[in-house]
């Protein structure tokens, strides 16, 4: 008896098992076919996989996490769902009783062949022709409620595991492999004429908020420095501003992050902070994923309409915000009512033709600002996937063909690794791209060696690095990786609170040098800039 009972629970269990394999690994190899182009996969792709398998886990476990907030989100209103569900049971089951509902042949049929038939035959789960009473009318309704509701949050969490396995997986198999930068102290020399200033990652907030990435514990701040709410982060990039003025640069690049969120709020709070920047000074601002690309939690983004009312936003501040005379020129934004019946991939389009931006200084420097969210992410665990795309890596070949001298690339995210052992991280922090940028701009260094040095600023993971890539023709690159300017630099998740802008100079000799200016204290604001310090 007990091994016919066993056999028949086997039986019942086998199809749904098969099932649930295959509606998993389906949108799986289909999506990792589709971002493999279909070539064959080989040992290194098996090897991305069982990188990406560590992070579904991380990730999964986030989404539990999220369940978790959900939960008490709703335990919040528990007593009202409970007395609503109270009073829906209760009122099936007057309907049931005064009605006079019966229950008809083929529900009474039901239990039969399934599972319930293996408890005891003395058991009457629905007699038919019965009537229903008050409390089996009550407690059918009672079951219908969480059966739906089960159903509901089943659905929910095979969408996004299918959704997150497939969209990481096609991610993970079209990481070709980054570059690696090795550190360069032998930049760090004097001298130099002051090309332009550098701030970036601000994070700013509005409404007394701290950045979500602090508020959810993700990145620790320091217990000693102010809580970086709207007004400190403010007050911190308008002293940096100050000092920035103080030093008079050619030009005022952002790069990337400006905001937490890419609102409306924080985009104004931004504005005002930046009142302070000299007239005389060009100013430069390239997106990144919290301005543009973020999805927050449990709240993807799939027709992409959220990203598209971040990019119209981002237009509409960098038409405000942006000085100089920059190529392409940029357009009056339309008229809201206009944009509105505009779809989403067609908005999209308008933040792409807008870069790459370029402007040249004085002394036949020419600087570009990309934009490396081309990435379309439609979920939370692609957020800050960098991807600069081959169109507009190809305009950006054809500009530096048609000239010559010192080049300055600004972007937001990463475009190589540091020395060291691989790490899944690379995945998610470095444009997927970023081989390509480097060996583009080590092709032109390479024409005229004297001439044509090539320096990328970038921001995106908060830390500070100074290095160069050479490529494997000879070409050379210098690049810096800026900290967050008003949170700091990170360091396993920990946040130094140290507010700083970068000073870049380029020497006679035509090499780059990048001077980290850390925020003096407010006692000191009044007196002379400190002295910088070289990047290295």
């Amino acid at each position: 008896m007990t091994r016919r009972v066993l056999l028949r629970i086997f039986y019942l269990a086998l199809p749904p098992l098969f099932v649930l394999l295959a509606v998993i690994l389906i949108p799986v190899v289909i999506a990792s076919r589709v971002g493999s182009r279909g070539r064959p996969w080989r040992p290194e792709a098996w090897r991305k996989i069982s990188y990406g398998s560590r992070y579904f886990r991380s990730s999964f476990r986030g989404r539990l996490g999220d369940i978790v907030e959900a939960v008490d989100v709703v335990r919040e209103f528990l007593l009202p769902l409970l007395v609503t569900l109270a009073a829906v049971c209760v009122l099936g089951g007057l309907l049931a009783r005064f009605l006079g509902l019966g229950i008809p042949s083929w529900a009474a049929a039901l239990p039969e062949g399934s599972w319930l038939s293996l408890l005891p035959s003395d058991v009457a789960w629905l007699p038919a022709g019965e009537r229903l009473g008050f409390g089996s009318g009550a407690a059918l309704i009672l079951a219908a409620c969480l059966a739906v509701a089960l159903l509901g949050f089943g659905i929910s969490l095979y969408t996004w595991l299918a959704f997150a396995l497939g969209e990481a997986t096609r991610v993970i198999l079209r990481y070709g492999g980054a570059a690696t930068l090795f550190p360069d102290p032998g930049d760090a020399i004097p001298g130099g004429r002051l090309v332009l200033c550098q701030i970036s990652d601000l994070h700013l907030t509005a409404h007394g908020r701290e950045p979500y990435e602090i508020e959810e514990g993700s990145a620790s701040w320091p217990e000693a420095a102010p809580r970086p709410d709207t007004a400190e982060l403010t007050g911190r990039l308008r002293r940096l501003v100050a000092e920035i003025a103080a030093l008079n640069p050619p030009l005022v690049a952002l790069t990337g992050d400006m905001t937490d969120l890419g609102e409306e709020a924080q985009w104004a709070e931004l504005e005002r902070a930046l009142s302070g920047v000299p007239d005389s000074a060009h100013v430069l601002m390239v997106p990144g994923n919290h301005d543009v690309a973020i999805n927050l939690g449990t709240s993807p983004d799939p027709d992409l309409k959220k990203r598209a009312e971040r990019e119209q936003r981002f237009i509409d501040v960098l038409a405000r915000v942006e000085r100089g005379p920059f190529h392409p020129p940029l357009h009056a934004p339309a008229r809201k009512r206009a944009r509105r019946r505009l779809r989403a991939r067609r908005r999209l389009r308008a933040i792409a033709a807008l870069y790459p931006r370029r402007i040249e200084l004085e002394g036949g420097i020419r600087v570009f600002g990309l934009n490396s969210n081309r990435y379309l992410s439609r979920f939370v665990g692609s957020n800050a996937i960098g991807q600069l795309g081959g169109g507009q890596l190809r305009r950006l070949a054809r500009a530096l063909d048609a000239g010559s001298g010192p080049v300055v690339v600004l972007l937001h995210h990463h475009v190589a690794r540091l020395a060291g052992p691989l790490s899944l991280n690379d995945t998610f922090q470095i444009a997927m791209d970023g081989t390509r940028l480097l060996e583009l701009l080590a092709a032109y260094q390479q024409k005229n060696p004297a001439r044509n040095s090539a320096l990328v600023l970038h921001g995106h993971k908060h830390l500070a690095f100074f290095g160069h890539y050479r490529s494997k023709t000879g070409g050379r690159v210098s690049v810096y990786a800026h900290p967050s300017s008003t949170l700091g630099h990170e360091t396993d998740g920990h946040l130094d609170g140290v507010a700083r802008f970068a000073a870049v100079r380029l020497t006679e000799d035509g090499i780059w040098r990048v001077e980290t200016h850390p925020l003096r204290p407010a006692r000191d604001a009044a007196a002379s800039p400190a002295a910088a310090v070289a990047a290295s």
